[in-house]
């Protein structure tokens, strides 16, 4: 009896059990039917919602400025044919900058020697010579030299009006043509902002003292005002009258501000921050380079090999490596080795080791010049090098072909391949210059 009441009791339970699970499975149900109710609803109203969403305008938003449009699409065309989307992100005028430039030039990869022209009316058949039996195939020749003369007859009423010339070539039209004949590559100097001649015929283009005087350098040099743009304009003619006269480049030296100590007292009207001396001397490179280059010129500027690693010597000159380059077509650093201290690039005499200086400089360029050749706008570099023997250097080094060889082949390792050689003197033999 009791094990049946203990029976009845456990069938019981098992009953009361069987019914909740019935009750859990019916709720259960019920709310997986709620949920797909308020989901169907839920779906109904948004059918509804999206129908009364107004559709996306037809209008072409308002551009970004100066973007072309072309076929109805947007495109941003920059100077060396770089397309950005103008919608994506912020632009600048230097975005902009000669956007309908249409470069027709052809570039020739420039291997060039340094000319006076005293050399040049003395020694044109030893010239062609070396131009046409070694590496060379181009020539550096003044236009406006050192001492501010312009060397060349012109006919610009502007350039006669300053009172600066003093012709230095025999029938220049003729050498013109001779190096033509030959195939050869003229890039006219124009020495820039250092400049005895045409301060002293026109002071307003100089550099003055507190006390009013012309500002004068060790050297016994005036220098022009950078700050000034009619001086600008005076260096752009000087480029204009070379594309006139048959020249390929315009290339600038002296592109800088004096590093003299009188320019501690020197007064140029405004206060004169390394700002304020970049803003001035990469100002005129853009200037130069809006009125030249559709002449069908190339132009390139030379700067300190020191300012690519030192920000101390850029500020001190003016001479922006990274800015400058993004308006020019060459920018040709004077990496001569025996212009780099002792322990450079930690060699004992830089001047001992024109490879490894001319390399480690060049390694250097590529490192600065890495954001401007991501965003497509860079110069090709084209260095300076030492064809000259640096004799008031200490533990110096006699500079011929094999010293010469060292420095291209510096050059062509670091991944450049043009060249310009320097020696004031136009010394130049085919050691070290033939092909290998």
């Amino acid at each position: 009896m009791a094990r049946k009441m203990r029976y009845g009791a456990n069938m019981n339970v098992q009953r009361r059990s069987g019914t909740r699970r019935a009750i859990r499975q019916k709720q259960l149900l019920a709310t997986l039917a709620s949920l797909l109710l308020c989901a169907l609803m839920g779906f109904g109203v948004w059918r509804v919602t999206k129908a009364e969403e107004p559709k996306p305008s037809e209008e072409t938003p308002e551009p970004t400025k100066g973007v072309t449009v072309i076929d109805g699409t947007q495109s941003l065309a920059g100077p060396h044919g770089l397309y950005t989307d103008g919608f994506l992100q912020g632009l600048s005028e230097d975005d902009l900058w000669m956007e309908d430039f249409e470069d027709t030039r052809t570039r020739t990869n420039v291997k060039a020697m340094y000319l006076t022209a005293d050399v040049i009316n003395k020694k044109m058949d030893t010239i062609l010579d070396l131009l046409d039996t070694t590496e060379l195939n181009a020539v550096v020749i003044d236009i406006k030299n050192d001492d501010g003369f312009i060397v060349v007859d012109t006919d610009s009423e502007y350039l006669d009006g300053l009172g600066n010339k003093n012709l230095l070539f025999n029938n220049f039209d003729e050498i013109v043509q001779k190096f033509k004949e030959h195939d050869v590559y003229l890039i006219a100097r124009i020495v820039c902002f250092r400049d005895l001649r045409t301060v002293k015929a026109n002071e307003s283009f100089g550099v003055r003292m507190k006390d009013g005087s012309l500002m004068k350098d060790s050297s016994g040099y005036t220098w022009m005002n950078p700050l000034n743009e009619e001086t600008w304009e005076y260096l752009t003619e000087v480029g204009r009258q070379a594309a006139k006269l048959g020249f390929d480049e315009v290339n600038f030296d002296y592109c800088r501000f004096s590093t003299d100590g009188k320019m501690k007292d020197a007064d140029f009207g405004v206060e004169l921050t390394t700002e304020v001396k970049m803003d001035a001397i990469t100002g005129f490179v853009k200037y130069a380079c809006e009125n030249l280059k559709p002449l069908g010129v190339f132009v390139s500027v030379d700067v300190f090999g020191v300012v690519i690693s030192s920000e101390i010597d850029a500020a001190a000159v003016g001479q922006s490596y990274s800015d400058m380059a993004k308006y020019l077509d060459y920018i040709c650093p004077m990496v001569y080795p025996s212009h780099y201290g002792k322990g450079y690039y930690n060699l004992d005499v830089p001047d001992a080791h024109p490879y490894d200086l001319i390399y480690n400089s060049m390694l250097d360029s590529k490192k600065k010049l890495s954001a401007n050749v991501a965003s497509g706008r860079c110069a090709d570099v084209r260095p300076w090098l030492q064809a000259f023997t640096a004799t008031w250097v200490s533990g110096h080094i006699t500079y011929g072909g094999p010293q010469i060889r060292d420095q291209i082949n510096g050059t062509y390792d670091a991944g450049y391949s043009g060249w310009l050689l320097w020696n004031a003197a136009g010394n130049y033999s085919k050691d070290g210059l033939l092909q290998e």
